[in-house]
């Protein structure tokens, strides 16, 4: 992907102004300069961690990202993070081998006094690393707490991707900070975001996105595995997935759910959607919750978020059910589930339908939360109108 030279050196300009210092040296090792503002690399990886009270699995994230950092295992790609510890001090460093071959963190810059849940800070950043390191490809994962698209100030603990000192991204804000048509893939750590809306709302962002439709371990991704899996000549996407459910499946509290979204599938699939709902709000409102698989049910929500596929499969005619799981299954692949699902303010839930993906079972006396859906969400709008 080609990013144009006028636009790259402004992006560049306006993000080294934000820095407040720039290194080329860290713990007595100059930073290698290969690959940085030359020839593109093969893929160029950010890491855009947002700690919060997260802080020390993050940690331990970087840690284990940092230990399989080699040559081999970067395959000639650009490994980057931005951490922010908290909205007074972040930092953007680049992973790879020192000239002994050992994976060192090489600060490039630090940031005070800015706000990691500000849409003019994360496209600075992205901009910033896509310019001091073309590629072939790119891609971004996100890491931090996150609910969804459930919109802050509906209530205090609900917030959509994202937590600092009670600033979180709203789902459309997080879309517009987000460059379009730049990452070939986008990776979620954080819980619920594989959510039909949050995938229809990012759906330009990427050609792939990796999310959990609900609640993931605050251990985080087994980044040992994935890591190397993101760096291959074609990301092996599917055993990045794989190796997410296979880690907790076996894990002490077995809980966890991923799939890969194919976003160019997602209109075809909205407007399948669309028709069997007649485009009708009501077609929903009759529903029993209580008959759905649950998915995610987090803390204040005042509503489970339910299987996507299930909730159409108790509306729609049984040929309409067939079209739509053949859109469904082109556009969710690889959907891993455990059999049980953990839930902070459910419990744990008994897994018996999984299609990949959460969605709002839209409620009658929800008012509230029903107009900030049909306002600001693009699902709605493609889905009812």
């Amino acid at each position: 992907m080609q990013i144009r030279p006028l636009i790259l050196a402004l992006s560049l300009f306006v993000s080294f102004a934000a820095c407040v210092k720039e290194e080329i040296i860290i713990d007595g090792n100059e930073r290698p300069t290969k690959g940085v503002g030359g020839d593109p690399s093969k893929r160029t990886m950010l890491v855009y961690m947002i700690a919060s009270n997260l802080g020390g699995d993050l940690k331990n994230n970087l840690d284990i990202m940092t230990s399989v950092a080699t040559e081999e295992n970067l395959n000639g790609g650009n490994l980057l993070v931005y951490y922010s510890e908290n909205k007074e001090k972040a930092s953007l460093f680049e992973i790879k081998p020192d000239e002994n071959g050992t994976p060192t963190r090489y600060n490039i810059c630090d940031y005070e006094n800015q706000s990691a849940v500000s849409k003019e800070t994360m496209r600075s950043v992205i901009d910033k690393v896509a310019s001091l390191y073309p590629a072939d490809s790119y891609g971004l994962l996100l890491s931090s707490h996150a609910t969804a698209w459930l919109p802050v100030g509906y209530h205090q603990m609900l917030r959509a991707f994202g937590e600092e000192s009670g600033k979180w991204f709203e789902i459309d804000e997080l879309a517009e900070a987000i460059p379009d048509n730049l990452f070939d893939f986008l990776i979620f750590d954080a819980c619920s975001m594989g959510a039909i809306e949050c995938m229809y709302e990012l759906k330009e962002k990427a050609n792939y996105i990796i999310a959990s439709p609900s609640e993931i371990i605050t251990i985080g991704f087994p980044y040992q595995t994935i890591l190397p899996r993101l760096f291959t000549k074609e990301a092996d996407l599917a055993n990045v997935a794989k190796d997410f459910y296979e880690f907790f499946k076996t894990y002490t509290y077995p809980s966890g759910s991923i799939s890969v979204t194919v976003t160019k599938e997602l209109e075809n699939l909205a407007a399948i959607t669309g028709e069997i709902l007649n485009r009708d709000e009501n077609a929903i409102f009759s529903l029993d919750i209580s008959s759905m698989q649950v998915l995610s049910y987090l803390p204040a929500s005042p509503v489970e978020l339910v299987d996507f596929g299930d909730m159409i499969k108790q509306v729609a005619t049984k040929e309409q059910y067939g079209r739509f799981e053949s859109a469904l299954k082109k556009a969710v692949l690889y959907p891993y589930s455990t059999k049980q699902i953990y839930t902070t303010s459910g419990g744990y839930y008994d897994v018996t339908a999984y299609s990949g993906l959460s969605v709002y079972p839209l409620r009658s006396n929800y008012t509230q939360l029903n107009d900030w859906y049909r306002n600001r969400l693009s699902w709605y709008q493609a889905v009812f109108q």
